[in-house]
């Protein structure tokens, strides 16, 4: 099946994907079935479902149900839900079982609206043509990956999802949860990128945290596979009244990418000979080496020159003292990587926001 969210830059002679194919931008202009949700109607699929959203909601729903989470950190309070669906205290199961059940329900009428396609739908996604939603309507498989779709909390959102195919009598996805999900965008670099017998650095700079590690591969097979402290990600701002400000903030950002970059190359070759290739995972679009300036946290290094790619492997080589190559790679499409194999596919990262990636791209 062609792809229609899939482009091809001549410069770079490589695929690459634009914010065009994201599904934070979709809008539930028309409900998809009646009656398990109402309250979404005209919202956009940010505004319905993502980490923050859901987080919000379990402190929220917490106190109608007298569940104590005062000892939690809000990023833990995915793993509580998840834990409550199969424990034995009432209060904390009523809470996991209506938190899951309501995102669960969401998550399959925002599918749902992809598979049918309906027309006020449509209408409200104006950078979509008929071909997207005709991908969306003929697509067989979905992978979920990320915290939201590990463990009891993953079964309970497939589960729900399939009772809202069920009850519009509609054919469903064939929804498939990849539980382990950490490191799944380093692996994916590293499996589709990294040649035989080669030992190096990947790195994966999301919204809220960086994660590293260093891939041996060989036999065509990733062979070894270490993982460094994750760090907390910085200078995510994204929005500013002055262009004055803007550059900084990149500057701070693009230092900070280096700094971690270079460090953990030190690092590493303590115990470690990592090849000169460095790959690294970012939460934006690119294309060959060029990143999007559209939105987010990492767009805003599009002021530091069009070639960022260029730039930063420069700084690295410079604070190496050694001569390296970097690629840089969507974060979905690097999650998506890993799951190759899987023909007729797309890969729904639930973390901070949706985050979309094709198995079938060639980069």
């Amino acid at each position: 099946m062609n792809n229609p969210f899939i482009s091809y830059s001549d410069e770079f002679s490589c695929e690459y994907l634009s914010y065009v194919c994201s599904l934070n931008r979709g809008v539930m202009a028309e409900l998809p079935v009646k009656g398990v949700d109402d309250s979404i109607k005209g919202k956009k699929f940010s505004e319905i479902f993502s980490t923050k959203i859901i987080i919000e909601d379990i402190k929220k729903t917490a106190k109608k149900y007298g569940v104590d989470l005062s000892q939690y950190e809000d990023h833990q309070l995915p793993k509580i839900i998840d834990r409550g669906l199969v424990c034995d205290d009432i209060k904390l199961k009523g809470l996991s079982n209506k938190i899951a059940v309501k995102y669960g329900n969401r998550l399959g009428l925002i599918l749902l609206s992809l598979r049918l396609g309906q027309k006020e739908n449509r209408k409200a996604r104006t950078d979509w043509d008929n071909s997207h939603w005709e991908y969306w309507a003929n697509l067989n498989t979905v992978i979920l990956v990320g915290g939201l779709a590990s463990s009891m909390f993953g079964r309970k959102l497939k589960e729900q999802i399939q009772g809202i195919f069920d009850r519009k009598g509609a054919k469903p996805y064939n929804i498939v949860l990849f539980e382990n999900g950490t490191y799944i965008g380093l692996l994916g670099c590293a499996n589709a990128l990294m040649k035989d017998n080669e030992t190096s650095l990947v790195f994966d700079f999301g919204h809220t945290m960086t994660k590293r590690g260093i891939v041996t591969k060989s036999a065509e097979q990733i062979s070894q596979f270490t993982t460094f402290e994750s760090t907390p990600t910085l200078y995510m701002q994204d929005k500013f009244d002055t262009d004055e400000k803007k550059t900084k903030m990149a500057l701070s950002l693009h230092k900070n990418i280096v700094k971690i970059i270079a460090n953990t190359y030190k690092e590493a070759s303590k115990t470690n000979e990592p090849s000169d290739k460095i790959y690294v995972s970012i939460a934006n679009y690119v294309a060959g080496n060029v990143l999007n300036d559209y939105r987010g946290g990492y767009a805003k290094l599009c002021v530091l020159g069009r070639d960022y790619t260029k730039i930063l492997t420069e700084d690295i080589s410079g604070e190496l003292h050694k001569k390296v190559s970097v690629k840089l790679v969507h974060d979905g499409t690097a999650t998506a990587l890993y799951f190759s194999d899987i023909e007729n596919s797309v890969c729904l990262s639930l973390g901070t926001s949706f985050g979309v990636g094709f198995p079938d791209i060639k980069i």
